[in-house]
């Protein structure tokens, strides 16, 4: 299927790109260049230039992925193809090269960042958690790189960060905050106990001081009925801070069980076609989501798609997406439409609810 994907792939920069064609050699040092062929790439990817060195002097067309694999696992694939998807579009020449530091340790990310300068690149991604960002402010080698972290916000920062650090996660803070605006009543909350559960659940507290339900649900369990037939759960406004299978399965049983509800919500992480899929049109009748993610350019869409990787659902692709582009061009093609601002991605909030097939924007009055 792969092999698939790539013909196409070609196909389209043969046809799109004033006949030049593109090449990834099948070796585990890969150059991506113009006037050259197209095979698969290996999972992780490392490349070298085959072009003359003036030609990316000013380190323009250079970039780093940095990635702890034991942490953030499949998301280093997607990452690396959305910055060679978004660079392939821009049919230049480029350097990209993956650096997998394994875990988030002192030495692992310090040791990973200064190979990183050493081998002379100035644009870095480094798809990491909060957890080591303390760890790379402190790092005074790595000054001259601009580094994109496409997993952290700015609000996760409680201290001054280098001048040279651009913060791309969505708010899930200003999710809730627009969310909220539907709130009337008491409110109630779901939530998963796990780390991204828990970061919500942190998250509501802070903004909604009065919570008539706050209800753990726990991974192991996809029986609900005592949860969603409590009496206090009537007509509360009900935030679902769980992923998308155990909120499917608690959408499910609160329409099985007639609990009436108010407002249901839910943030970015279950803005997901799956969710269609896993539900009954009837069991998301209440529903309404958060999303942040933009429309992109449909041919750059497309050729991620063909890449597999998605940037209309998946926001960490999207985020990656506006990174890249940041870096390359300061967001000044016109394909994405978010701006940086203070060293930070700025996202709306948009709401949305589900016909029977697909997503629809609310209107709020």
């Amino acid at each position: 299927m792969k092999h698939l994907y790539l013909i196409i792939v070609s196909i389209f920069l043969f046809t799109a790109c004033t006949n030049n064609e593109i090449t990834i050699p099948k070796t585990n040092n890969t150059t991506v260049a113009n006037n050259t062929t197209y095979q698969e790439p290996y999972r992780y990817i490392k490349t070298i230039p085959t072009y003359d060195n003036e030609e990316i002097s000013d380190g323009n067309f250079r970039i780093a992925i940095v990635f702890p694999s034991k942490v953030v696992g499949k998301y280093g694939n997607t990452t690396i193809n959305s910055v060679i998807g978004y660079l392939l579009f821009q049919n230049s020449k480029f350097e990209i090269e993956s650096f997998d530091s394994e875990n988030e340790s002192v030495d692992s990310i310090y040791n990973t960042l200064n190979e990183v300068k050493n081998k002379g690149y100035k644009k870095v991604i480094a798809l990491v958690t909060s957890n080591s960002l303390a760890t790379i402010n402190n790092i005074s080698s790595i000054s001259n790189m601009e580094v994109y972290f496409p997993l952290i916000s700015k609000q996760e920062s409680n201290y001054n960060n280098s001048s040279n650090f651009i913060f791309g996660a969505i708010s899930y803070e200003n999710q809730m905050k627009k969310l909220l605006e539907l709130s009337t009543g008491d409110n109630a909350q779901f939530y998963e106990d796990s780390s991204i559960g828990m970061k919500l659940k942190n998250i509501y507290e802070n903004l909604v001081p009065d919570i008539l339900v706050n209800q753990t649900i726990l991974q192991t369990n996809n029986n609900f009925k005592e949860i969603v037939t409590n009496e206090k759960l009537k007509h509360t406004n009900l935030m679902l801070n769980t992923t998308i299978v155990k909120s499917s399965i608690i959408l499910s049983q609160l329409y099985a069980y007639e609990t009436q509800n108010g407002a249901i919500m839910t943030t970015q992480q279950n803005f997901d076609p799956l969710i269609l899929s896993l539900t009954q049109y009837e069991d998301r009748l209440n529903l309404v989501f958060a999303n942040s993610i933009e429309n992109t350019d449909d041919r750059l869409t497309e050729l991620l798609n063909l890449l597999d990787t998605d940037v209309k659902y998946n926001w960490v692709n999207y985020s990656t997406l506006v990174g890249v582009d940041y870096l390359f061009s300061r967001n000044k093609n016109g394909l994405i439409k978010n701006k940086v601002l203070n060293n930070e991605v700025l996202y709306n909030t948009y709401l949305y609810y589900s016909t029977e097939a697909s997503f629809k924007k609310l209107e709020l009055n």
